[in-house]
């Protein structure tokens, strides 16, 4: 065991000449089937920390990361055999996986310094981008020397396939996200999503889900005549972190609590555990959830803020994951066509995800305010979701649940973020919409009082606005929906105005 340890030292030893361009040749590597195991061990060892390192807070230790140990060790494998078919030379299966995993994890730990921590939260998207074609080109000639080192130096033309060699060998890594089964060795996991959740794409819950959202626009109220309303719209489309649903629950919450926005609110979240409780988060829901409020507003007078949690794409789109359902990402000028075409004048934006600045110059007018999380070229630590709620939502509603002023609650929720080391968010407000909002803390402290049809019971409340308005009070029909299957069910129930 010593023996084989000590020959371990001496191929990583080679292999950190070979990847920093320094002087080695074959004579000092030492080539084995125990070599080659031992080396894949430590890949996997410096891969479990990186993976570690990038995962959310609350991330779990997976062994499905052991696919993708075994896949790229079966790339690696299958282009070490056709190089060797090719070059006529058997010896070459094996020196090459041993000389490449010798030399790469020079690579594999320079690829972690992006995500460092309090890094992620500086590094810029282009930053990233320029760093992650360096490392790539790298790769490139480290295994371009590594054929060279593995091929016979009486060999001819050992240059140029020493080229081809390198190439044979990076183009499977540069696809295989595309084909190969990449997971993660922590990553977030919910034992009650995975057992007791439904099939979003089943056939229940899809005819639930429109109950759902219309039962959600039914119980949205009227705008009040002499009084600024501000209605809320929370949107977390993306369902592979449970994080964004405690982010705009949150929020919810603030939002009903001190601006006053109850009977104005609605969420919609993808999530396994909400199948029969939430409308989904998709662009179609949104849409219909925005025409509504348009027609329930008065554009003149009533504010709207939507706020939208999760993952982003590469173009800074907001991801809409609800697998098995294939859902439609949700894009900024994508959203100022929404807001646009439901006529909702006075705005509202508050965008939580990553690069979250992005947002800005699609959606930033004279009536607008937009909120962003980060500005457009920082990438939060925790912008793509973990367990829990965001820092950004944490912070910002948080300090709108205290206060009726907005700007205050910003710049206070500014402080909080910078002392714990997150991303500083950013605020763009037309001036327009600055002197309206003037006019909504004037009535933050007025509420409209709700009348109950029997004092002390848990009947149904009428609004009162219909009374004001000259016209009878509405009639309420009960619906339901249930659904049974084996030892799981799903019921739904609602009263509905009929009037």
């Amino acid at each position: 065991m010593r023996g084989a340890l000590h020959a371990l030292g001496r191929n990583l030893a080679a292999g950190l000449r070979l990847a920093f361009f320094m002087p080695v040749d074959a004579a000092a590597f030492r080539v084995s089937a125990a070599q080659l195991v031992l080396l894949v061990l430590v890949s996997a060892a410096i891969d479990v920390d990186a993976d570690w390192l990038r995962a959310a807070r609350d991330a779990r230790f997976s062994v499905l990361g052991v696919h993708g140990e075994l896949f790229a060790l079966g790339l690696l494998a299958l282009t070490a055999a056709v190089l060797a078919a090719l070059r006529r030379d058997r010896t070459l299966y094996l020196w090459l996986p041993v000389v490449i995993l010798a030399s790469f994890p020079a690579i594999q730990v320079v690829h972690l310094l992006p995500d460092l921590p309090r890094q992620s939260a500086v590094v810029s998207g282009l930053t990233r981008d320029v760093f992650d074609a360096a490392l790539f080109a790298w790769m490139l000639i480290v295994a371009m020397r590594a054929v060279f080192v593995c091929t016979d130096r009486a060999a001819r033309h050992r240059r140029a396939f020493a080229v081809f060699g390198g190439i044979v060998v990076i183009a499977p890594i540069w696809f295989s996200p595309l084909v190969g089964p990449i997971e993660p060795w922590w990553r977030t996991y919910d034992a009650a999503a995975a057992s007791n959740a439904m099939n979003p794409a089943s056939e229940p819950v899809l005819a639930a889900q429109q109950f759902l959202m219309d039962r959600a626009l039914d119980q949205l109220d009227d705008e009040r005549r002499g009084v600024t309303d501000l209605y809320f719209v929370g949107f977390a489309p993306d369902a592979r972190r449970p994080g964004f649903v405690s982010d705009v629950e949150a929020a919810q919450r603030a939002m009903d609590n001190r601006w006053h926005t109850s009977g104005r609110s609605l969420v919609l979240v993808n999530s396994p555990l909400t199948v029969a409780e939430r409308p989904f988060a998709t662009i179609t829901n949104l849409r219909e959830a925005l025409l509504e409020i348009g027609d329930l507003v008065d554009p003149d007078d009533d504010v709207v803020m939507v706020y939208l949690t999760g993952s982003s794409a590469a173009d800074h789109a907001l991801t809409a994951a609800n697998p098995p359902l294939e859902l439609v990402n949700l894009s900024p000028p994508g959203l100022k066509q929404l807001l646009d075409a439901a006529g909702i004048r006075w705005r509202i934006v508050v965008v939580s995800t990553c690069a979250a600045g992005a947002w800005k110059d699609a959606l930033s007018d004279d009536d607008t305010i937009v909120i962003a999380s980060s500005a457009a070229n920082v990438r939060g630590d925790d912008c793509a979701g973990s367990l829990v709620a965001s820092r950004f939502g944490d912070a910002f509603f948080g300090q709108m649940g205290q206060s009726d002023d907005l700007q205050a609650a910003f710049d206070a929720a500014k402080k909080r973020l910078a002392a714990l080391g997150a991303p500083t968010p950013v605020m763009w407000m037309g001036a327009s919409i600055a002197d309206h909002l003037k006019s909504l803390r004037a009535h933050q402290g007025r509420t409209l009082a709700e009348a109950t049809a029997f004092a002390g019971s848990n009947a149904t409340p009428i609004r009162l606005v219909a009374r004001q308005r000259g016209t009878a009070a509405p009639t309420f029909r009960a619906r339901t929906f249930s659904w049974h299957q084996g030892t799981r069910s799903l019921s739904i129930a609602s009263a509905r105005d009929s009037g």
